[in-house]
């Protein structure tokens, strides 16, 4: 979702970006299939929480779509990509993008998905450190064992004040899980706090395990290993990858792979990119509200990564 509301920068015209109008696109779309589905069910859970987070920081829902796409990442082990806030979102008078929903759900050629990053402006080594991004996340998804979700995203929680075993509320057990959702089915509702933590230790202590366990962390550029270790054949599609994997070794895109090549062999400097290509994918063409944020933000050129 944050991808394609930045992809709806046009550069040329210096139009579109990130102004959350995604979210009304969304929601307004006729389309049909388990995709569409999924981005509905996300934007529906960005409105609710930015107009909770709006009770405690000024938060719009373009800053929103921004945020999610960088937990995603960090939730399967990629970086800690820090967003800045601030930005406007669209009047709702204003159209949406004409950027089809689908650009990125395979359906769409893959010269619609390179034709798409260079009209946002973006360059060919942004590109590819991004749908290596999105080809993780997408692959860690498919590899997780479903039931196993909800398990590993339990914080554990500690009692203010104690440490160690003396500490340990009691664990939920799946009774427990299973009364709370049938209240929640009854229409039981509790009050509409969002889940702050108040426990010492490490983030995966305090929020639950990261989605991919600690393996990928440690080594985030896994799948991009693969994809390049098939560029080696002279018969290889990419197609193993799904349409990702078809993009990044496309032979018409030489560019595209040297820096999978490279991404490939440096965990660490992958990462770096990322970080760097999300920021801008992030912030093409975006307004920001008035005062310090316009002021220190607006014409200031982007941080971007180019294709030397």
């Amino acid at each position: 979702m944050a991808l394609l509301d930045g992809l709806s920068f046009d550069f040329d015209s210096k139009k579109g970006g990130p102004d959350g109008r995604i979210i009304r696109q969304i929601l307004t779309s006729d389309a049909k299939g388990q995709y569409i589905d999924n981005l509905k069910e996300a934007a529906n859970v960005l409105i609710a929480a930015s107009k909770a987070l709006k009770k405690y920081t000024a938060i719009t829902i373009a800053d929103a779509v921004a945020i999610s796409g960088a937990e995603a990442l960090n939730s399967i082990g990629g970086p800690i990509i820090s967003i800045q806030l601030g930005r406007t979102d669209a009047p709702l008078k204003d159209p949406v993008s004409d950027l089809p929903l689908e650009l990125l759900s395979g359906e769409r050629s893959n010269a619609e998905v390179i034709a798409a990053f260079r009209r946002s402006g973006m360059t060919d080594r942004e590109m590819t450190a991004l749908l290596g991004g999105l080809l993780t996340l997408e692959t860690v998804q498919k590899n997780r064992p479903s039931e196993d979700w909800r398990k590993s995203a339990r914080g554990k929680f500690r009692e203010p004040g104690k440490i160690g075993r003396a500490s340990e509320f009691k664990r939920l057990t799946d009774e427990d899980i299973a009364d709370m959702e049938a209240m929640e089915e009854d229409g039981y509702e509790e009050d509409d706090g969002w889940y702050i933590a108040d426990t010492f230790g490490t983030r995966d202590q305090s929020f639950g395990a990261r989605v991919a366990g600690s393996d990928i962390s440690k080594e985030f550029n896994k799948y991009l290993k693969e994809v390049n270790k098939a560029s080696s054949s002279k018969t290889a599609t990419g197609s193993q990858f799904g349409w990702i994997g078809e993009v990044l070794l496309d032979p018409k895109n030489p560019t595209t792979l040297t820096w999978l090549s490279k991404y490939s062999q440096s965990d660490l400097n992958y990462k770096k990119d990322l970080t760097i290509a999300y920021g801008a994918i992030t912030q093409l063409g975006a307004e920001y509200t008035g005062g310090k944020y316009e002021n220190l933000l607006k014409g200031k050129p982007r941080k971007s990564l180019n294709d030397n």
